[in-house]
């Protein structure tokens, strides 16, 4: 298999294949480990495997790629150059999606008589896949072929919930879990997870209409949690404002919120305007496939309708 056509993307898919036989048949690397060691290291070099450029934009699948190609290295190769090259491949992915850089650090979830625990670092990650980053990282550590150097780069790099994934759930070596024990954590550091509050919450913070726009803003928005999670908290407290309201989209603050309070928005800017009731209705055709249009800017297009009775 290693001799077929090697473009970059034949020699990964076969990469991937054999390892897949090698999963379903674990006897394969004691009857076959020279072998298969070898075709790990011609797919590689041939298909240059490890010399990707970088994930360029709107390219959804490079993480998976990069994660796919370090599981299978960490399976069928006892090259350690390769090895450490897979490992650099991880330190190069986005940090994890379930967790929000400043200054969006609140998220949303209230989640009635839920476990305690449920909403840990730890958890978060695993619930939601993000901790495939770390989980492939203790596999390589477990390859006696990887070095512990290349690991150790990995580990300073990573995101304190997924340090803290590593301490809770990862099984690898001794050695794997002191190093990442003993990466340092700033003391002001908080595990960076992103969660809904309730307004007894928010009514604790100097600035609870800023921490509801931090969650509009927050870039796990529809990656972790749904969209309309996000959008139906943000309607629902009391400490939102029309500005909170202008950017959701238009359907869900008219067809799956509070209708009453879309109702007297519409009434102060439609009044006794005929036009502006028949504009309203014009614009109120949200096709499921269509582009979604915001309730400020359902609200603007409106404000062209000319305001006589």
């Amino acid at each position: 298999m290693a001799d077929l056509p090697n473009p970059q993307v034949t020699a990964r898919r076969t990469l991937h294949h054999i390892a897949n036989r090698v999963r379903n048949n674990p006897r394969l690397v004691d009857l076959a480990a020279d072998q298969l060691h070898a075709a790990a290291d011609a797919l590689v070099t041939r298909g240059q495997l490890l010399t990707w450029s970088g994930k360029q934009e709107g390219d959804h699948e490079f993480d998976g790629r990069v994660l796919r190609l370090a599981e299978d290295l960490a399976l069928l190769s006892a090259n350690p150059d390769h090895l450490a090259g897979a490992c650099v491949q991880l330190a190069r992915l986005d940090q994890p999606a379930v967790v929000s850089p400043k200054p969006s650090r609140a998220l949303i979830r209230v989640i009635d008589n839920a476990d305690p625990d449920n909403d840990r670092p730890a958890r978060l990650l695993e619930r939601h896949y993000e901790h495939r980053r770390v989980q492939t990282l203790a596999t390589l550590a477990a390859n006696l072929h990887t070095p512990h150097t290349a690991v150790a780069d990995v580990l300073n790099g990573l995101h304190p919930a997924e340090l803290a994934w590593i301490a809770e759930k990862a099984d690898g070596p001794n050695w794997f879990l002191a190093a990442a024990a003993a990466v340092p954590v700033p003391e002001d550091e908080d595990d960076g997870v992103v969660r809904l509050l309730d307004d007894d919450e928010l009514g604790k913070h100097p600035d609870p209409a800023a921490v509801l726009q931090s969650w509009l803003d927050s870039p796990a928005t529809g990656e972790i949690f749904s969209s309309s999670e996000v959008y139906r908290a943000v309607v629902k407290s009391r400490y939102r404002t029309l500005e909170h309201l202008r950017q959701i989209p238009a359907d869900e603050i008219l067809a799956r919120h509070e209708p009453e309070l879309a109702l007297k928005i519409l009434l102060d800017h439609c009044g006794r305007s005929t036009d502006r009731w028949e504009a309203l209705a014009a614009a109120m055709t949200f096709d499921y496939d269509g582009e979604k249009i915001t309730f400020g800017e359902l609200l603007d297009s409106l404000a062209g309708a000319t305001a006589e009775t």
